[in-house]
């Protein structure tokens, strides 16, 4: 009933929907007016902003409502998404010059006159959906770069970098990583990408039967908004956060230098928290709750994407829970660097030496470089590494982390029957998981159970077994279980 439900209002929705995508171009001339009379003004400029991300929101959610047949909605999308930046672009970069912005509406009206003739499919074609998602991210980094030095900071975007003027090839290497950093490093950022994801996320959330699993959605959902923009960014405690065991929610280099002041609470308390509650729950605590991670990866169009782990060259390599070599010498470069790097950044505070690698505290500069920058490219070229390449390549060393004590502890997969999955035909538990972790059904019907290292608690295989026959088992199941015993004792 509650699946028919769904339907139900999926089917409504998608008039709505059909609706968006077919005036699209409409509504791309309304910003484009909207951005040349109030470009100056902060507030609308801010709504206008905010309002254009909640309309990309809702053409991904269109497209994935059709993804199952070719037809021109990806190829409208991309046009409406290469628009929308060029206008970010010249009102964030050429503001005297944001007439240009109006160009747009003979554009607009053309395309309404006759349309996209054109089809495409974005799970068929990963070309598609990659230009797709760099588009998506452009707009949004673009809006929330708008945000940052036009609305917020009041200050030309030139002035606050050197680029103009590069010295070196290096130079500009540096600079392009500090300009890209800078803005995804921003709590707008967050938040304008947040609302993107989020909404593609509430429609994931209706999605879901299991109870469990909704739960988890929710905490996940609720993390990115409190726990990774409000209180790191606008709560009273923003300033002192650093203090805060399991506050250091992306490890080392987080919130700061290894400093000695927070380094007992802070910093070690973070890593001493983080590992009991993986141990006990599983590394689902951070890569399928808290970190920022799973709200990015798991709405409807980007869960679609774990298609690309078993049709991508790199995805398929990293298929079943065998941890392959070149997955633990990425996982052990990455922990060497980053422990040398926690020392030189202990040492340089106690003076007893100095190192920087470009004027940056070492284990920030690694922070910032992968979280900021190199995530957001993984995030850009899912349809040719596959979806969760974070957890699938070993480069996360926070990831990692958590995920060692999970493989410790007790969570794991169980089954009620291994015989149902020695009949089963489908095997959608497999086909469903968003790591790739394809040899799954092999253990349930051998053990009658689950466990890997890189599992990470999604819980998509849950939800797609046909027979109701996975379970979750974690310290809660343990705990019950050894109370079950007693009392029959």
């Amino acid at each position: 009933m509650k699946r028919q439900n769904y339907y139900f209002f999926v089917n409504k929705f998608q008039n709505f929907l059909d609706l968006i995508v077919r005036y699209s171009y409409l509504i791309l001339s309304t910003i484009s007016i909207t951005l040349f009379f109030y470009h100056a003004n902060t507030l609308f400029l801010f709504l206008t902003i905010i309002f254009s991300t909640v309309i990309v929101g809702l053409l991904f959610q269109g497209v994935y409502i059709k993804r199952n047949i070719e037809n021109n909605y990806p190829l409208i999308v991309i046009e409406f998404l290469t628009i929308l930046s060029s206008m970010y672009f010249i009102i964030l970069i050429f503001p005297n010059f944001s007439y240009l912005v109006l160009l747009s509406i003979p554009l607009s009206a053309y395309r309404l006159k006759r349309g996209i003739r054109e089809k495409a499919n974005y799970l068929r074609n990963p070309k598609i959906a990659f230009i797709m998602l760099a588009l998506a991210f452009v707009v949004i980094w673009l809006g929330s770069a708008v945000i940052d030095y036009k609305i917020i900071g009041n200050f030309n975007f030139f002035s606050n970098f050197g680029f103009l003027t590069p010295n070196s090839p290096i130079n500009i290497i540096i600079d392009f990583l500090s300009i890209f950093a800078t803005v995804t490093s921003s709590p707008w950022f967050m938040i304008n990408i947040g609302i993107w994801l989020g909404i593609l996320g509430l429609f994931r959330l209706l999605e879901l039967n299991k109870l469990e699993n909704k739960i988890r959605f929710l905490l996940m959902m609720f993390a990115y908004a409190f726990y990774s923009i409000w209180l790191p960014s606008f709560s009273p405690i923003a300033n002192e956060v650093q203090y805060v065991p399991y506050m250091w929610f992306n490890g080392l280099g987080t919130y700061g230098p290894v400093e000695p002041s927070y380094l007992l609470t802070g910093i070690i308390g973070t890593f001493v928290v983080t590992a009991i509650i993986s141990f006990m729950f599983g590394s689902r605590q951070i890569c399928s709750v808290t970190c920022t991670a799973p709200y990015m990866l798991q709405g409807t169009f980007l869960d679609s994407l774990k298609k690309f782990n078993r049709t991508s060259k790199i995805g398929r390599k990293s298929l079943t829970s065998r941890v392959n070599t070149w997955y633990k010498w990425i996982m052990l470069i990455t922990w060497t660097s980053l422990i040398v790097f926690a020392i030189l950044s202990y040492l340089n505070y106690e003076k007893i030496l100095t190192f920087s690698i470009f004027g940056n505290d070492p284990t920030m500069f690694y922070a910032s470089l992968y979280f900021n920058v190199l995530w957001y490219f993984q995030f850009m070229l899912m349809p040719f590494l596959g979806n969760y390449s974070c957890v699938n390549t070993g480069i996360c060393a926070w990831g990692s982390f958590n995920q060692f004590f999970g493989y410790l502890g007790f969570f794991k997969l169980k089954v009620k029957d291994p015989q149902l999955c020695l009949k089963c035909k489908t095997v959608d538990c497999a086909l469903a998981c968003p790591v790739g972790l394809t040899d799954m059904r092999a253990s349930f019907i051998k053990k009658g159970e689950f466990k890997s290292f890189r599992c990470i608690g999604v819980g998509d295989c849950v939800e797609a077994c046909p027979h109701d026959n996975i379970q979750f088992y974690d310290v809660r199941s343990y705990i019950k279980g050894k109370i079950k015993s007693l009392s029959l004792k």
